[in-house]
């Protein structure tokens, strides 16, 4: 005895690697019980109808597979368990009740096989306590693993003031305007909510380590600090969520959901910045790009332009751009925004083209003038058309002179210069076009290093620079 108990106490305390590979079992094997069990009780309540007697003889096999299936999730639960990281109170109830619907399930086993005698209140107060001790076990398992809020967090008042929970938080509203959102509450805290707190909360604090507010967040784990206000490089947050997803290091573990590219942006600009606990986009120093990323987390850079109700365009002036050489498409059935395509054409633009397009000016998102002959001149009438998402440029005579004009084009996602003289003049105009999404820049004067930059700031930026498919 004397020889075993410090073995017994070392496996505890240091347990081997293969005792918790075993255990990450437990949440596979968890719901053989859970569906046996639940069988079983529905069956003992059935037999009680004529034409459900003939399921009798089997009702006990049942509960037996229940036990059975009950002692392998009571034994991988407890070698998981030995990992840590749970609440002591909740593991100790959840262990034990989980020993508690073995022990019932088993007499539940010999009980019905041997048919014993016993008053009816006998019988079903088994039935019944293994049914509770299931529900009551695995609400304290969904508890471990989500936190001890998970199951009430979203039942009303009444029943979360009888589970002795306080009321119900009134939500944030959604953020509709990008100057009305809080850098932390907002951007931060919704991140960590939705990928780091089911395993850094109040019911398990993986690390010792509770990511549900600010002040948790700042104070760290039993390994130090993870965050280093101004320092991304030192904070250890910011490391496990760019390590390979294949490194035992990674954040969040176990299969969960990573953080994606703009989340792990917003966090690195948010720890550079100072960790601040609080404060509006608009009173604090950022940068364009940092708006424009915060605005996609948020769906604020969804194009609120096609939402709008618009007059539809005087068919006379249609057909005078169709006879100058324009294409006109509608674009929506249940709208009126235009495209208009003057690439087919086989003549040059002229000044009255540009006026003719005047016409249409709210109703015109597409403007395809690619091959025309376009000078700078003409572009600057163009940039006036403020409602524009897509301009197709390639091929025309434009350069540096008329490309700060575009900085006007606020609703702009899609701007192609290919095979035209701008040069590395387009640094200063992209980041003004804050919902660029796409930009071809193949065969025009930018040169390498300016691609570079603009890949480097503007991440979500699509930059065509090579040959594409069916353009010589």
């Amino acid at each position: 005895m004397d020889i075993y108990l410090p073995l017994f106490t070392m496996f505890l305390d240091d347990p081997p690697d293969f005792i918790i590979f075993l255990g990450r079992f437990h949440p596979l094997v968890v719901h053989l019980p859970i569906g046996f069990l639940m069988l079983a009780v529905i069956g003992q309540f059935a037999i009680r109808w004529p034409k459900f007697h003939p399921l009798k003889p089997f009702i006990h096999y049942v509960w037996g597979l229940g036990a059975l299936s009950a002692a392998f999730t009571v034994i991988f639960g407890y070698f998981l368990s030995l990992s840590g990281n749970y609440d002591d109170d909740l593991l100790f109830w959840h262990k034990w009740s989980g020993v508690g619907v073995f022990l019932i399930s088993l007499g539940c086993y010999f009980f019905f096989k041997k048919q014993v005698k016993a008053p009816a209140f006998i019988t079903w107060s088994l039935v019944i306590m293994a049914g509770a001790t299931l529900g009551y076990t695995g609400h304290l398992g969904g508890n471990l693993t989500h936190g001890s809020t998970y199951l009430l967090e979203y039942a009303p008042n009444s029943i979360r003031d009888m589970a002795g929970m306080p009321p119900k938080m009134i939500p944030r509203k959604k953020v509709t305007e990008i100057d009305s959102a809080d850098v932390f509450l907002d951007v931060v805290l919704p991140i960590m909510t939705n990928k780091c707190v089911s395993c850094h909360n109040t019911g398990k604090k993986k690390g010792d380590l509770l990511l549900t507010d600010y002040s948790n967040m700042m104070k760290g784990g039993e390994n130090g600090v993870i965050l280093v206000p101004g320092d991304v490089e030192a904070s250890e947050l910011y490391r496990r969520i760019t390590l390979a997803e294949t490194h035992d290091d990674f954040m969040p573990s176990e299969g969960k959901r990573p953080l994606s590219e703009q989340e792990v942006e917003l966090l690195e600009w948010w720890i550079s910045y100072g960790c601040p606990p609080e404060g509006y986009l608009n009173t604090l120093e950022v940068k364009d790009e940092i708006v424009a990323k915060v605005s996609s987390y948020l769906g604020l850079d969804k194009n609120s332009l096609l939402s709008q109700r618009i007059e539809p365009a005087k068919e006379s002036i249609k057909d005078s751009l169709r006879g100058s050489g324009f294409v006109i498409n509608r674009l929506m059935i249940d709208n009126y925004f235009l495209e208009a395509n003057f690439g087919l054409s086989e003549r040059d633009i002229t000044d009255g083209d540009i006026q003719l397009l005047t016409g249409i000016k709210d109703q015109l998102i597409w403007l395809d003038v690619s091959n025309s002959n376009l000078k700078d001149v003409q572009l600057e009438q163009i940039a006036e058309f403020q409602n524009l998402i897509k301009l197709n440029l390639s091929g025309t005579k434009i350069t540096d002179h008329s490309l700060q004009h575009l900085s006007k084009l606020t609703q702009l996602e899609s701007l192609n210069l290919y095979n035209t003289e701008v040069s590395n003049t387009i640094l200063e105009v992209i980041p003004k076009l804050t919902r660029l999404k796409s930009i071809y820049l193949w065969k025009t004067k930018v040169n390498d290093s300016v691609i570079g930059k603009l890949q480097a700031t503007h991440k979500n930026l699509r930059i065509v620079n090579e040959r594409l498919e069916g353009i010589e």
